[in-house]
């Protein structure tokens, strides 16, 4: 039995802070939430850990992101519209996928987050299991708790349908289609992707922190068929499916063109909603998207940062929050400030959000549960995100000392100071089903160094020449002219 004690305790997103509070934790799971008096007198043995002028609460959920530990401006390749920006990736070597998942996940850890999706693709090794299964051992060593996305496209490779791939490939010079055909990334087949699923639920049944998911890429990347098929499996099984969707112009104008009867109303038809699903982006969702994604039940993933800095444009927080639908927060690895600075990133999403209109006390309720249980439901997570008896003992503690500066009035909130004002620095302690993952006061320093220094290693190591850098580079440029048609 161990008592977490903290000036302010927050349950969830509907309930006021307890000033003074504690929580239990035995074997893993909450055991008891009140104040320190009531928690000490109803477990008077238990190790006690005072984690002083700071704010307890469900831990954070980043509900999509790849594990890309290294940005792409550290390896890099600057911001550019989206399609030009994934194509730049061809300029460097497939990495040591393990380092740079393990370094993500511990950068995820240090900023406060508890469990993640991890919405896996291809780098182009030739085996994407082995890529897939190094991410998974990566996240089972960092103790984060994860939904590890198994990933599928079928089409779009190049350019997303209906334009002729073939002939776009036909107009660009030789030397740059020698470096598409040496660095496509690639999936297993259909019947494949189905395998893998069967074996990694065998290998990782009753898995304490780690669970799996379907990841079809978007409409644009996956066929019908595709969709049929995975859909089925996944709700066989009680999978979920997670998939980008209408994140920039062009797969827009895309999904205008193949599905004009709704992108959402197709992918209803094709028994997508018969499964639980969540969606990444939105960022060009019209008004039919979002009545359609209220309708159906789809939880969103917002991703601010990440679609202001490749020119897509802001999610549509308030819409959403309007339209009554749930969505949670991911820092796509492209987070505003470039780094895994997940209270950073919650605040941009709440700014854009920002409804005079509204209350001032349901917009905070509401980016509270964005960060925990809404986060939850978008990542296929049961018993977490919330302080309940019961539930996985998954927190983290935000020290207000900071948040606070050298005046706060009384009055105001500790949430709402500590939501305006605290960054992932400010964190003190993250747990994860009972185990302490990050103290501040305690770093890890020897092991912490060890997993920067191999991703450090690895991102040297797959530093192409100059002329591979160029031929992605003349690749983006291609797909500029392409899109801007």
């Amino acid at each position: 039995m161990l008592v977490l004690e903290a000036d302010h305790v927050l349950r969830d997103a509907a309930s006021p802070a307890i000033a003074g509070g504690a929580v239990a934790v035995c074997d893993g799971l909450i055991a008891a939430c009140g104040t320190a008096a009531e928690i000490r007198a109803a477990y008077p043995a238990a190790e006690t850990i005072f984690l002083g002028h700071a704010c307890l609460m469900p831990g954070l959920i980043n509900a999509h992101q790849h594990g890309r530990g290294l940005s792409q401006i550290q390896l890099g390749f600057p911001d550019d519209s989206l399609e030009p920006w994934i194509a730049r990736r061809r300029g460097r070597g497939v990495p040591d996928v393990y380092a740079l998942t393990r370094l993500a996940a511990l950068q995820m850890i240090e900023n406060g987050v508890t469990a993640t999706l991890h919405a896996n693709y291809s780098y182009g090794s030739g085996d994407y299991e082995a890529e897939l299964r190094a991410s998974i051992r990566a996240y089972d060593e960092s103790g984060l708790r994860a939904t590890i996305c198994v990933g599928y496209a079928d089409r779009g490779g190049l350019v997303y349908p209906p334009a002729d791939e073939a002939a776009f490939l036909a107009s660009l010079p030789p030397d740059v289609r020698a470096l598409i055909g040496a660095g496509m990334p690639g999936y297993l087949p259909l019947a494949g992707t189905i395998e893998l699923m069967a074996r990694l639920r065998a290998d990782y049944a009753g898995h304490p922190r780690l669970s799996f998911a379907y990841r079809p890429a978007g409409p644009q990347w996956v066929s019908d068929a595709a969709w049929r098929a995975l859909a089925a499996d996944a709700r066989a099984h009680g999978l979920g499916l997670h998939f980008h969707l209408l994140e920039s112009p062009a797969q827009a104008a895309c999904a205008r063109s193949l599905y004009p009867e709704g992108v959402l109303a197709r992918l209803e038809r094709l028994g997508v909603f018969e499964a639980r699903a969540s969606a990444a982006h939105f960022v060009h969702a019209t008004a039919r998207d979002i009545a359609d994604a209220a309708r159906l039940g789809l939880r969103i993933v917002v991703n601010p940062g990440s679609n202001m800095r490749l020119g897509n444009g802001a999610p549509p927080v308030a819409a959403l929050m309007d339209a009554g639908i749930r969505f949670g927060l991911g820092t796509d690895n492209c987070a505003l400030d470039d780094n895994e600075d997940y209270l950073s990133e919650l605040r941009l999403g709440r700014l854009l959000g920002r409804n005079a209109a509204a209350p001032a006390g349901d917009q905070l309720g509401t980016s509270i549960a964005v960060a925990t249980e809404w986060g939850a439901e978008a990542a296929f997570l049961t018993d977490t995100g919330r302080i309940r008896d019961g539930f996985k003992a998954d927190l983290v503690a935000i020290d207000l000392v900071t948040a606070e500066g050298v005046y706060m009035d009384p009055q105001t909130q500790t949430s709402e100071a500590m939501l305006a004002r605290a960054t992932g620095r400010d964190v003190v302690m993250t747990m994860v089903g009972g185990s302490m993952l990050y103290e501040r006061s305690r770093p890890a320093m020897t092991e912490a160094e060890r997993i920067r220094t191999a991703a450090r290693r690895s991102a040297a190591e797959t530093r192409l020449d100059a002329g591979s850098r160029q031929l992605a580079g003349e690749l983006a440029e291609a797909l500029h002219r392409h899109y801007a048609r």
